[in-house]
């Protein structure tokens, strides 16, 4: 027995003589795999019992993922286990290098059920490596329950491929294609055709897509319930016309960068339902005429007009007497527009509950204090963006108090040049429930107008949760105290980006105050090592983003003492440091190795 023993091992040790034998004889056989014709290796995938196995097979070449992206879920001899369903996706999102044919078809590859992709978003950025037509059949063979496709930047896509998609892919609700300059008609008229279910549709800077897509949209989707054209030169009166007039359903349109006349605003009055939403952003050939026969839409909430040539104070008393139900309401870069408008408007808006302006040079404190007093008891947004009309020139005007807005939740005073002391102490006594406040940019309002506004907001308000006081550049440790003694405990998210007369002081009372704070911004202020100590030693300490950019005066000690932070910090930007060391910061992200480090 021990004889055979041997024997036995002998046969042994010479086996993988012979496989290496065997080996070194099939070097140069010819690789017989490789020039099966794709209808055997099709079937021989059939059999795949896994995805796993799918996804190794994909991995051996291109052609071979090819072929496994375009099998059908019947194609299968075993079903899908009821594992790998539950963890599916359903929704994808590719950008930049990532977007790319390849990818798509590794995603088609790992739909899991079949058909289970909802959701696809493409931003590419790469023209000889990004999405084509090839690759949008691919998803469309794949993914036949598809309801949201956005394409941004798809410098290849043709109209072959929107065609391909709009075939299989017949449930599509919203479709988003931006700067895909290479799409026209014939691709955007086969997708009304077929995806009768489509609910929003957008469209910008397309140069090949014109009237005829919008007649077709007019006549094939009558689900549709958004649309937004951005920079179509081709678009006109017609095909806007063909879409108001064809499609009842429809509530909130967008139309930027287009030539349109006066026609075209009469129609919104004569729409059956009338809209929710309406946007008209730079927008020639638009008279003071159709602004004011804009028509009654019984049904408008939310009115944003920006850059709009013939808009003027008669146009807001027109549109105010008719947009009743008004709520939102947003006004950009309007110099025509007055006091006297704002005053006609919010006489008939009572139930406006959000005002914008940006960039209305001709508004004053007198027009501010009409739109308060006639909206105060439902507005809860208040902004005003770079209005240098709101100055103090005229003193008497704040000796006038203002309605209380019990619902008043947000205000933003941002850049606005002649805003000082005297208008912010004037605006607080309206202010009973703020919950954010934006006030920056004014490098007029010193501590002293800071803290009389803080003081009717403490008396009167439930507390702060979101502050920014950036590039307010007199504001010192007095307005912090006043700040973070009052309303520190429920504060969330402070900015002081750019107060460079904060000091340490600010950041011992931020950490005794501020228990609850998650975001904090410091960049540009005058701190150094101990304050930066002061923050992390709290034992209440919850903040999750930090920035110290140019902070000139922190050195590595901070550092270490930014690794206390750990436990909680997710994000921090330490740019512009130039006191920091290069073998500082890469301890750190040793240390903080899950930590989002800008350096």
């Amino acid at each position: 027995m021990e004889r055979g023993g041997e024997v036995d091992c002998l046969r042994l040790r010479k086996k993988p003589r012979l496989e290496n034998n065997l080996t070194r004889d099939n070097k140069n056989a010819e690789d017989l795999i490789s020039h099966l014709p794709d209808e055997c290796i099709f079937e021989i995938f059939s059999f795949l019992p896994s995805l796993r196995d799918r996804f190794s097979c994909a991995t051996v070449s291109k052609k071979w993922l090819v072929l496994q992206a375009n099998m059908r879920a019947t194609a299968f001899k075993t079903a899908i286990s009821t594992m790998q369903k539950q963890g599916n996706k359903t929704s994808r999102c590719l950008e930049g290098k990532k977007a790319n044919d390849t990818r798509l078809a590794a995603i088609a590859v790992g739909i899991c059920p079949p058909g289970g992709l909802r959701e696809l978003y493409i931003r590419g950025s790469f023209p000889s490596q990004g999405i084509t037509d090839f690759g949008l059949e691919i998803i469309a063979q794949a993914c036949p329950y598809l309801k949201s496709l956005v394409l941004w930047d798809c410098l290849q896509i043709r109209n072959n491929g929107l065609i391909s998609l709009s075939q299989r892919c017949s449930s599509i609700e919203k479709l988003d294609i931006l700067n895909c300059p290479l799409v026209g008609d014939e691709g955007i008229i086969v997708v009304a055709r077929k995806c009768r279910n489509l609910s929003s549709l957008s469209i910008e800077s397309c140069p090949n897509i014109g009237n005829p897509s919008l007649q077709a949209v007019a006549a094939y989707s009558t689900n549709l319930k958004s649309i937004s054209l951005i920079k179509c030169r081709l678009v006109s009166d017609e095909g806007i016309l063909s879409v108001f007039s064809s499609l009842p359903d429809l509530e909130r349109v967008k139309l930027v960068s287009i030539s349109i006349g006066d026609c075209v605003l009469e129609a919104v009055g004569r729409h059956e339902s009338s809209f929710a939403s309406l946007c008209l952003e730079n927008i020639s050939g638009v008279s003071e005429t159709g602004f004011c026969s804009i028509g009654i839409p019984e049904k408008l909430e939310t009115l944003s007009l920006k850059s709009c040539s013939g808009l003027n104070d008669k146009c807001l008393k027109a549109i105010g007497s008719r947009f009743v139900r008004l709520k939102q309401i947003a006004i950009a870069n309007c110099a025509a527009i007055t006091d006297k408008g704002l005053q006609e408007m919010s006489r008939s808006t009572m139930l406006l509950e959000s005002f914008k302006l940006r960039e209305c040079h001709n508004v004053s404190p007198n027009g501010l204090m009409e739109v308060l007093m006639n909206c105060k008891e439902r507005l809860k947004v208040l902004s005003l963006v770079k209005c240098h009309g709101l100055h103090e020139m005229d003193p008497s005007i704040f000796e006038t108090p203002l309605p209380r807005c019990p619902l008043l939740q947000s205000i933003t005073l941002n850049r606005c040049s002649g805003v000082g002391d005297s208008f912010l102490s004037w605006l607080g006594s309206s202010c009973v429930h703020v919950k954010n406040l934006e006030l920056a940019g004014l490098s007029s309002i010193t501590d002293k107008g800071l803290s009389i506004f803080l003081q009717a907001l403490r008396n009167q308000s439930k507390g702060l949760v979101e502050v920014d006081l950036s590039r307010c550049f007199q504001l010192t440790d007095v307005s912090l105290l006043a700040l973070t003694s009052g309303f520190g405990r429920k504060l969330k998210r402070l900015r002081l980006e750019g107060c460079e007369r904060l000091s340490d002081k600010c950041l011992s009372m931020i950490s005794e105050f501020c228990p609850s704070l998650l975001d904090l911004d410091l960049s540009g202020c005058g701190i150094s090592d101990g304050g930066v100590y002061s923050l992390v030693k709290s034992v209440h300490q919850k903040i999750e983003v930090l920035s110290l950019a140019g902070c000139l005066d922190i050195t590595d000690r901070s550092l270490s003492f930014l690794e206390i932070m750990c436990g909680n910090l997710v994000g921090l930007n330490l740019k512009h440091c130039p006191r920091l060391s290069k073998q500082g910061i890469s301890s750190l992200r040793q240390t903080l190795w899950w930590c989002d480090l800008v350096y």
